[in-house]
């Protein structure tokens, strides 16, 4: 079967840790040159430290930042010349609580965090895409975006507002050659629960970023003339015990 992930250079946002660091192994593991970034440089260098590999850049980088997207963007080309696919993983709950409860500063972070970052990178990497004529943006959502829970309300409105911003995103690069993908995962065990201070306890037996991973990959592993517009993965026990996504 033929390998349409070799000699890509792919950008993963959030790639210390998550689905980021997996996908990042594999992508690597099949051939591609995978740039990943990080807020926090030592776990950046630990996962740097974990991939190993010569077709590897990690950059320390805020994904809220727009110099720090320029930048990222100045050392991947420095690099490898150019960027095939954008994977903007990055994303935190950041506070999961009740509206009444979130600050002016709690909403304003929530959204930040996990959609206005994601439009700053669409719109600075664009335009190295279309001089090339070709390029490829996944936006990792989150089952969240078509299903409703008590105290995500504020997360669930940016992860929705991604998917909308993702499919006009796509016609907008249709016109000079580039697609766009919304990947829209379930839970699993990638360690977001505990950095947003909540308990993660009932996500024992639920998939590991690993798991959720491989498909991620396969939105890239797909021909140039071709597309996934969309894709939804759940863990086989959360949709027995806590949703019907049919």
């Amino acid at each position: 079967m033929k390998n349409y992930i070799r000699g890509k250079v792919v950008v993963i946002t959030g790639g210390t840790s998550g689905f980021g660091l997996s996908a990042a192994e594999l992508l690597l593991e099949q051939g591609a040159k995978v740039v990943i970034t990080g807020r926090n440089l030592e776990r950046l260098q630990a996962a740097e430290k974990q991939l190993a590999h010569d077709s590897l850049l990690a950059v320390r980088a805020d994904a809220v930042s727009t110099a720090d997207w320029k930048e990222t963007i100045r050392q991947t080309l420095d690099r490898f010349g150019r960027i095939d696919v954008l994977v903007n993983n990055h994303g935190a709950g950041v506070k999961i609580a009740d509206v009444e409860q979130m600050s002016d500063e709690d909403l304003q972070t929530v959204i930040d965090v996990n959609l206005t970052s994601v439009m700053k990178g669409c719109r600075e990497v664009i335009p190295v895409m279309k001089l090339q004529g070709s390029g490829h943006i996944i936006n990792v959502s989150s089952g969240c975006a078509y299903h409703s829970w008590p105290k995500w309300a504020v997360y669930t409105a940016a992860k929705e507002g991604m998917v909308g911003f993702t499919r006009c995103l796509h016609l907008e690069m249709s016109e000079w050659g580039g697609k766009a993908t919304s990947f829209i995962p379930g839970a699993a065990r990638t360690g977001f629960c505990e950095a947003a201070g909540i308990d993660d306890s009932w996500l024992e037996g639920f998939p590991g970023a690993e798991d959720f991973a491989r498909t991620l990959v396969h939105c890239i592993d797909v021909p140039d003339n071709s597309f996934i517009e969309e894709v939804n993965i759940w863990g086989t026990k959360q949709v027995k015990q806590m949703v019907v996504p049919f």
